[in-house]
């Protein structure tokens, strides 16, 4: 029978990190929040989600700090809910410390799958602290036997709903949890559960690691007499872990088809060999001659942060983060824009007494039949006065007097998009005939002489196509920091960008510090084509982040991405920055970063396609065979 083990990892407090002197990170996307493991014989666990958190307690916004106070989960115990289901009850914790508001009360969740999980509130059963709580339906008595530790001693009690609590008596006999941590290093181990290798197959495909487990090519008939070129063969069906698959080109043997003869009947095999995607992560830069400094931008000649890939009539142009300087790059292929020289688009006219002005995270969209680049303007890199304008093209992209001044994105009043915080990071789509912005706003205030910076949350409103500047709805919020692992450091919730898969949209946004850009991870929003995307409640937030520093390895701080289409593969690739550290440890600046992204059997985008993974380099010599009639 098929197992899971929930645990734990310690609260040390703080990332250990001493490259960020003065910052403090919180590790909650690792620490106390539940992990899960799977077992298929009860002896070797195997971690999944990269041995990082599953399921997290929600940030309190009722306590009186404008920032939200970040709540963590300990002591989990999974179980079985009378309708076959599963039930989660823990303690809930502020940080790493006692939660005094929910003294003497189990945190309790639901879920169908132990992937999807609804958090059901608090069942109070003590007056004092509680610690180890147990929950289990007693199919012989009809009600749910409930255990928790209290003052040295095991308490029981019965409930019929766990909604309160009856029976409350010392208890000899309970459930233990496990003394066992399975070979997983720094576990605090809660308790295993059997599942069905149904249930099974279900919680791997949502949360283990994919990757290519076969190739095959499927076999071909030629009409005799006719003649064959490597582009009348098939290509190579990669099979992976979860049961997706992908189809890749293959680089077919030149030389046996040419003594291919297609005038006698027969079947022949054909050898080739899978073709490897060309991305990779670092991309390395290459400026065609040009001095980096005459961009006026240092970060620029040291990595890239915020890279964006747009394809616009027949070419691939590179954008980024920059200064009052804003650069394209334009290739044939997306991979080749790192290595295109960088052309110098627009000089943003400083205000008087600015000495420069950064432009965040610029994006190329086509809207209203316009080529438009989404940027925020940050004065004098002052980066509590950002906030969010839009260049227009009149003509070639690569030419500077195309482009217009920025215009600053208005709100329906006319007025500043933010007057009272900062607006940046935004990102545009049509669905269902509206025109959206969405964007990443935040606000700062002046109160009692102190500057109170609230998080950073994700917002969207409808434009107007033929004014992309100017607001024609209210906005609406979509999403706030809400869970440990998007308020590491800092509580930011940004960088919103489309990808949509049938008729499902997906958002892709990135949360945590900035400033520890080790902390960066990506969380993934979901909605249905032809919803009212205004409306919160179409939004579904994946509790989970989908991209951390231990997705893969050596890549820290990964995200701000965007998508592009390879019109050559037809794949869709990933654009990204991470943070490399050298051979001491040391964190290096961000760099910029191609992957293929992978569609899994459930529907999700896999945003971890390493080339190992995507295709195992024991499978990448393949044979067609080829029937002539």
């Amino acid at each position: 029978m098929a197992t899971i083990f929930c645990y734990t990892k310690p609260g040390i407090g703080v990332y250990p990190d001493d490259n960020y002197p003065g910052h403090v990170g919180y590790l909650c996307d690792w620490e106390q929040a539940m992990h899960l493991a799977w077992s298929q014989d009860g002896k070797e666990y195997h971690p999944l989600r990269n041995n990082t958190g599953i399921l997290f307690a929600k940030a309190a916004f009722d306590e009186g700090d404008p920032k939200g106070v970040t709540k963590t989960l300990i002591d989990p115990w999974v179980f079985r809910k009378k309708d076959g289901s599963f039930g989660v009850c823990c303690i809930r914790c502020s940080q790493n410390a006692p939660d005094p508001g929910r003294q003497g009360s189990m945190l309790l969740f639901s879920s169908p799958d132990l992937v999807h999980y609804t958090e059901d509130g608090f069942l109070s059963v003590a007056e004092g602290e509680i610690r180890r709580p147990r929950c289990f339906w007693d199919i012989s008595e009809g009600c749910y036997r409930l255990m928790w530790e209290e003052d040295g001693r095991t308490i029981g009690a019965r409930s019929e709903d766990i909604r309160e609590v009856s029976d409350v008596c010392a208890c000899e006999h309970a459930p233990a949890y496990s003394e066992e941590t399975f070979g997983i290093p720094d576990c605090v181990p809660g308790n295993v559960l059997e599942v069905t290798d149904e249930e099974l197959c279900v919680i791997r495909g949502f949360l283990d690691e994919i990757r290519n487990v076969s190739v095959h090519v499927p076999p071909v008939k030629i009409r005799r007499g006719s003649v064959v070129s490597g582009k009348d063969l098939p290509k190579a069906i990669c099979v992976y872990s979860d049961g997706s698959e992908h189809e890749k080109a293959v680089d077919w043997d030149g030389e046996a088809i040419q003594k291919l003869d297609t005038a006698v009947p027969g079947t022949f095999r054909i050898p080739g060999k899978v073709r490897r995607s060309p991305w990779h992560f670092p991309m390395r830069l290459e400026y065609g001659g040009m001095d980096p400094r005459d961009l006026n931008d240092a970060n620029l000649y040291r990595g890239m942060s915020d890279p964006c890939i747009t394809y616009y009539r027949g070419k691939y142009y590179l954008s980024s983060s920059g200064t009052d300087t804003i650069v394209l790059r334009c290739a044939d292929r997306p991979e080749e824009t790192f290595g295109s020289a960088p052309v110098i688009i627009s000089h943003v006219a400083l205000d008087p007494g600015e000495p420069f002005c950064g432009t965040w995270a610029a994006e190329l969209h086509e809207i209203g039949g316009k080529l438009c680049m989404l940027t925020a303007r940050c004065p004098g890199g002052d980066w509590t006065k950002v906030y969010a304008v839009v260049l227009i093209c009149h003509g070639d992209p690569l030419e500077s007097a195309a482009w217009s001044q920025p215009h600053e994105m208005l709100a329906m009043n006319g007025r500043r998009l933010k007057e009272d915080g900062i607006t940046l990071d935004m990102t545009y789509f049509r669905d269902g005939g509206r025109d959206y912005v969405m964007w990443s706003d935040r606000r700062i205030t002046m109160q009692d002489g102190k500057q109170v910076i609230e998080p950073a949350d994700i917002r969207i409103a409808v434009i107007d196509p033929e004014k992309p500047w100017q607001l024609i709805s209210p906005i609406t919020c979509v999403i706030r920091p809400d869970y440990g692992w998007d308020r590491m450091e800092t509580e930011v919730d940004e960088g919103p960008y489309i990808l949509r898969h049938g008729d499902d949209l997906m958002i892709t946004f990135s949360g945590s510090s900035t400033g520890m850009a080790d902390l960066y991870d990506v969380g993934l929003l979901k909605a249905k084509s032809g919803s009212d995307l205004l409306d919160p409640a179409a939004w579904e937030e994946i509790g989970y982040p989908l991209l951390t520093k231990e997705s893969v390895p050596g890549e820290y701080g990964p995200g701000h991405n965007n998508f592009v289409v390879d019109h050559e593969s037809g794949d869709t690739v990933m654009v990204y920055h991470a943070v490399p550290h050298d051979q001491n440890g040391k964190t290096l600046y961000r760099q910029p970063g191609l992957r293929r992204l992978h569609w899994t059997k459930n529907g999700l985008p896999y945003l971890e396609m390493t080339q190992e993974r995507d295709l195992d380099p024991k499978l990448e010599q393949v044979e067609v065979q080829v029937t002539i009639d």
